[in-house]
């Protein structure tokens, strides 16, 4: 299984590595996923793939560091979190597709 961070979205790659750049990898480790984040997506898995985006994407919001993101995605602070999120949080589902913890329909 080649399931790792390489098959990561490219623009939260880029997030990543600019908090990293920046000194601010605590803000890396707020939203890299646990074992516990892989129970919840399984917890969820009679929800659509956008019910669990939207609900991670919720949960993500306050652990984005507003102005990385703005950097990264060129767009303004709040709209950046927003769009950090939901692309953080369909990593998330990738990566339990990947690991066998939730199936597609």
């Amino acid at each position: 299984m080649d399931t790792s961070i390489n098959n990561i979205d490219e623009v939260v790659a880029a997030y990543f590595r600019k908090l990293e750049e920046l000194g601010l990898g605590d803000w890396l480790d707020k939203v890299f996923p646990t074992w516990s984040t892989f129970r919840e997506i399984e917890s969820l898995s009679g929800e659509s793939g956008e019910a669990v985006v939207e609900h991670f994407a919720e949960k993500l919001r306050d652990k984005i560091h507003p102005e990385v993101a703005a950097e990264v995605l060129g767009a303004s602070p709040e709209a950046a979190v927003w769009l950090m999120a939901r692309r953080i949080a369909m990593w998330y589902l990738q990566l339990a597709l990947e690991m066998g913890v939730v199936r597609e329909r």
